[in-house]
């Protein structure tokens, strides 16, 4: 019997109108307090179960928002998604997420899923990173109806709105940090040249480059975090090679590497190298690694409340006023960086 009843049977068994059913169901309009008591009667001794597609095609909303992000395994991914929860859920929309590995390809993939999911909106970290590079045939899913929020990266060459920190000015001055501290030759390890890390090097250059030092790309390296190939060895390496005083490390998923690799080497922090990271938890507290602090939880919660902007904005166009939103993240300093 669950599987047939329709709303029109509840209403029948109510003796309401279909619209009055449909309206407590639904839960949206006006409707005495005796009618619904016997809606809702009538929907638990039917055992109703609504269309919720169909209710969601009516409305133009399936209260639904997907999360797609390069890597959940990393501890700051693993923050923005409980924080989008958090705040989806104060707003009754579920989550979807998504994991992309870092390839396009899937984050394509996910984006038309998602389409086909009618989801009301994306909340995404892409790993792409220009959009020239992106064939014509994907193009739309960046450009089409459903709301795109960027957060912590955004895309070369595409107008969108994004949620992230002050990379630039909060890089600057954690290298500022550094230099006073007496260190000139400062090795900096990254997973890749996305729009987050090129912001942070670019606020690391202008650190060295106000204080006369100059800016000497070999001791910048990139390093996937593949436990198969470990390439982490050879960029750590590399940057050691030049008499580095100083590691800034560019994405924390690369900490525990670079401490497990500078203990092979029986080097010490800070007495022999000092170390700096990006995004802040409770390893590097325990270990008192000075970090760079970002509002993990600010960037979820704001995420989700541009989103559903954008979605409204489609019905009564209310618009965000900035594309970008910046939120400043801290330094937290401990004892990982010492004078030279």
């Amino acid at each position: 019997m669950d599987t047939q009843i329709t709303i029109a049977d509840v209403a029948k068994y109510a003796g309401v109108s279909t619209a009055t059913a449909g309206r407590v169901v639904g839960g949206y309009g006006n409707v005495s307090e005796r009618s619904r008591e016997k809606v809702l009667k009538a929907v638990k001794e039917l055992n109703y179960r609504p269309n919720m597609m169909a209710q969601s095609l009516r409305r133009n909303t399936t209260n639904t928002i997907a999360v797609i992000l390069g890597d959940i395994k990393n501890n700051y991914c693993n923050r923005l998604i409980y924080a989008i929860e958090k705040e989806a859920q104060k707003h009754g929309c579920n989550v979807i997420i998504c994991n992309t590995h870092e390839d396009p390809l899937r984050e394509y993939r996910h984006l038309q899923e998602m389409y086909s999911r009618h989801v009301d909106g994306v909340i995404l970290m892409s790993a792409v990173k220009d959009i020239s590079f992106v064939e014509e045939s994907y193009k739309d899913l960046y450009a089409g109806d459903m709301p795109i929020v960027f957060v912590d990266r955004t895309i070369r060459g595409l107008d969108s709105y994004v949620v992230q920190s002050n990379n630039r000015e909060i890089s600057h001055d954690a290298v500022n940090y550094l230099i006073g501290l007496g260190h000139k030759k400062i090795g900096v390890l990254a997973t890749d040249d996305y729009s987050t890390v090129r912001e942070r090097i670019e606020g690391y250059r202008q650190a060295l480059e106000e204080h006369g030092i100059p800016y000497l790309p070999n001791l910048i390296r990139y390093s996937q975090q593949d436990e198969e190939t470990q390439d982490y060895k050879q960029a750590l390496e590399n940057i050691r090679e030049k008499k580095v005083t100083a590691i800034y490390v560019l994405n924390n998923n690369l900490c525990m590497d670079v401490l497990k690799e500078l203990k092979k080497q029986q080097l010490s922090i800070p007495e022999d190298l000092s170390l700096l990271v990006w995004d802040d938890e409770e390893i590097n507290d325990y270990l008192d690694i000075t970090t760079i602090a970002q509002p993990v939880e600010q960037i979820g919660k704001n995420a989700v409340r541009n989103l559903l902007k954008l979605k409204k904005k489609e019905k009564d166009a209310e618009k965000i006023t900035e594309n970008y939103e910046t939120l400043k993240a801290d330094i937290i300093f401990r004892k990982s960086c010492g004078t030279v």
